[in-house]
């Protein structure tokens, strides 16, 4: 994640959805001269809904377009079928959207209305229908409504609901959310019987919310240029009950007076059989409709003049204080604990402003250290609680070790659960976040948080500058270590000791300098453990990948052997002694080995030795002060995943810091590597679905969905749009009908 992205998380910043609205041929013949303000009207609706401050975040519905189509064969290929109606729209609204942000025009969605009746798989029943989170794709942030009447506003705030990443309210991620009132809120899969004190869910408003501070809606973050005004006036004082019944079902049908429902729902006068009925489609009245003499239905209540004034005036929202800190993630090695706040005080009211700014604070808890868990971090912890479950390819069989992977992963996901399975090179996110307080990576202080790195101290204090010393002491001056080191230059064939290293050593670097810049000069760099065992390269088998080594709570980095550079470095103290050897091979040229490590002084005594210098080795001799590479950490990869490219910063320096030119050249480290070895997300098509007509022709339909490595769905932008399969929808014919 970005800098400024890490900025705005938490915090609550205004929205604006700047809107093309686009009207078909059946809409323009229906409505004649007042299709633009009708258009205009139901947009005034929607974006009050999106002013309630249920929904957690402040957003505002513009419109910067209207398009309407006279000429049929101008706009795009529409049907009663839904799902082709709406790929159809899609792909036309991109060629009239420009492509700058910065043009009066752009827009950030476009919404298609028709008087068609838009058919879904199995029913007719289908108002609306647009792709989930994908407001700020240009080729898929769209949505189409079937304009039935006032109430095709509901459809339209609820189908842009679905392009927020909202999903219906009784779907399973919403589980446990919402409760039981999931039936009366915009996202219900039937809207019926809007709950207007509440009518958006905590699921909805927790969705977009998560969807926003995840960086799925910067393109709503610049202010339009210049908006079509919407209507300030009530709808129901622009259409009365009469004309409200001839927008939803034609220009006969007129209001069907019932005392019992009166602003509550609206009945309209239809036939059935040749019998004048009543009929409903379970809206209320629009707000402002004359409900009496001086009185006006408001959010489905007649209410005086003295009242409809408590519904009129804006409130604008404020922030009440701050809630006591919620529980630690961690019982020790530097967790997180947040506290929030609510926009209530007071709550706004009638279209006022939602509070801005940030909602929830977080800081660090809980700081002092861990008991020894057998030399285990805590992401090794959280790894190996995953041991018990066998995962794809592995299937049945032995059970499956996992470690912590660093090496290759890009730092956008290193705050991912990414674990890979010992003995193999298989690798997976198996949580999309570790927990919080969780260290980024092994070589920084910094810790993650709700899935982002953030700045945090060695002293484990979430915005601290404390700093490790060369010796491993937080905030330390670097005066209680000594630098041991040295080197080798030659060895007999096999594997030969190069020097142990005592617990307890800091800032380990070895570095075997190919010669000539070979990549395979014949000597690899090996570690062994003080109980015999190899940590690394054992066995005549060598790493050739970069790759972190965790050892017993201490992680070595390792470059691999194909590096020009071969190298081991150390970012916390060893816990326990290992020994670093050399591997010849042949009779190839000899290594060029060279080693540096510190160690705490020994107490001072009362009486003063002359310095000495310890040799580790017989071939160890004090090392030659020259300038050497120093490289930066690598930066982002070029991809998120495939195959991408990664850089860093590698700069010849003297002993003293200082930009030198006197390093060799067939020793400069690699500056770029490969990257983003994780799997793309992949398009997975399902079957097909029966087809819509048992005789005839009828069409079927088959839902894709993209799928991470991990198996979980993704939003549909996180796979690779050229890869898309294209038949999702075909016509078929069971049979002929007789």
């Amino acid at each position: 994640e970005t800098r400024s992205r890490r900025k705005k998380r938490f915090v609550s910043s205004p929205r604006y959805v700047e809107t093309m609205l686009v009207a078909d041929q059946s809409m323009a013949e229906f409505h004649g001269s007042g299709l633009k303000h009708y258009l205009l009207t139901l947009l005034s609706v929607a974006a009050k809904l999106y002013k309630h401050p249920s929904i957690r975040n402040s957003i505002s519905l513009v419109v910067v377009k209207i398009m309407v189509i006279y000429e049929e064969r101008k706009g795009p290929d529409i049907s009663s079928n839904a799902a082709l109606t709406l790929r159809n729209f899609c792909s036309w609204q991109k060629q009239h959207n420009p492509p700058s942000d910065r043009h009066a025009e752009h827009y950030d969605t476009a919404i298609l209305f028709t008087r068609q009746d838009l058919c879904g798989a199995k029913t007719c029943d289908t108002l609306g229908m647009a792709d989930v989170g994908t407001v700020c794709d240009l080729n898929r942030s769209c949505s189409i409504i079937e304009d039935d009447g006032l109430q095709a506003a509901f459809t339209t705030a609820h189908e842009l609901g679905h392009v927020f990443n909202m999903p219906h309210d009784d779907a399973k991620q919403c589980a446990g959310i919402n409760g039981i009132s999931r039936d009366f809120h915009m996202m219900a899969s039937m809207l019926s019987n809007l709950d207007r004190s509440q009518p958006w869910s905590p699921c909805s408003a927790y969705m977009i919310t998560t969807f926003l501070d995840n960086g799925h809606g910067e393109c709503l973050l610049d202010k339009p240029h210049k908006p079509i005004q919407l209507p300030s006036d009530l709808p129901g004082t622009l259409y009365d009950a009469n004309r409200q019944c001839q927008f939803t079902f034609g220009d006969e049908s007129k209001h069907c007076p019932d005392a019992a429902s009166t602003c509550t729902t609206l009945w309209c006068t239809g036939t059935s059989g040749g019998l004048l009925v009543c009929q409903t489609k379970h809206f209320p009245w629009a707000d402002g409709t004359s409900c009496g003499e001086g009185k006006w239905c408001m959010n489905g209540k007649c209410v005086n003049k003295t009242e409809k004034k408590h519904y009129d005036t804006p409130v604008h929202g404020s922030w009440g204080a701050w809630g006591a800190w919620g529980e630690c993630s961690r019982t020790c090695g530097g967790g997180v604990q947040y506290s929030f706040r609510e926009c209530d005080n007071p709550v706004p009211r009638n279209g006022g402003k939602y509070c801005e700014g940030k909602r929830v604070q977080y800081r660090s808890c809980n700081i002092e250290d861990c008991p020894d868990n057998d030399g285990k971090t805590f992401r090794e912890e959280q790894c190996e609680k995953h041991n018990e479950f066998s995962k794809s390819p592995f299937g049945s069989g032995p059970a499956v070790e996992w470690t912590p992977k660093f090496a290759g992963v890009s730092p956008k996901d290193r705050c991912k659960l990414v674990c890979r399975a010992k003995g193999t090179g298989y690798f997976f996110v198996l949580q999309p976040k570790v927990v919080d307080g969780t260290p980024c990576s092994p070589d920084s202080t910094s810790v993650c948080v709700q899935g982002q790195c953030v700045k945090a101290g060695c002293d484990r204090m979430i915005g601290s500058n404390k700093k490790f010393d060369k010796c491993g002491i937080c905030g330390g001056n670097g005066s209680t270590c000594k630098k041991v080191s040295g080197t080798l230059v030659r060895a007999k064939p096999g594997y030969h000791d190069v020097v142990t290293i005592p617990a307890g050593a800091t800032n380990i670097e070895v570095k075997q300098r190919n010669h000539r810049g070979a990549r395979h000069d014949g000597s690899f760099l090996a570690i062994k453990a003080a109980d015999g065992t190899y940590v690394l390269n054992g066995d005549y088998t060598l790493s050739t990948l970069e790759q972190d080594i965790t050892y017993k709570g201490s992680v070595l980095r390792y470059s691999g052997s194909s590096a020009a550079l071969e190298r081991i470095r150390s970012f916390s103290p060893l816990k326990e002694p290992l020994t670093i050897q050399v591997l010849t091979v042949g009779d190839l040229p000899q290594p060029k080995i060279k080693f540096t490590y510190f160690v705490k002084k020994p107490p001072q005594s009362g009486l003063e030795k002359a310095p000495s210098r310890k040799k580790e080795s017989f071939n160890a001799i004090r090392e030659i002060i020259s300038s050497e590479w120093v490289i930066e950490e690598w930066g982002e990869c070029s991809k998120s995943c495939g195959s991408g490219w990664q850089r860093r910063a590698v700069e010849c320096r003297d002993p003293r810091g200082r930009p030198a030119a006197d390093c060799a050249q067939e020793l400069k480290p690699s500056d770029v590597r490969p990257c983003a070895d994780m799997p793309c997300p992949q398009w997975q098509l399902g079957d097909w679905s029966p087809c819509s007509k048992t005789c005839g022709k009828g069409f079927k339909k088959r839902l894709l969905k993209c799928i991470s490595y991990d198996g979980s769905v993704l939003p549909q932008e996180s796979c690779e749009p050229s890869k898309k399969p294209k038949h999702l929808i075909d016509f078929c014919n069971v049979t002929d009908c007789s």
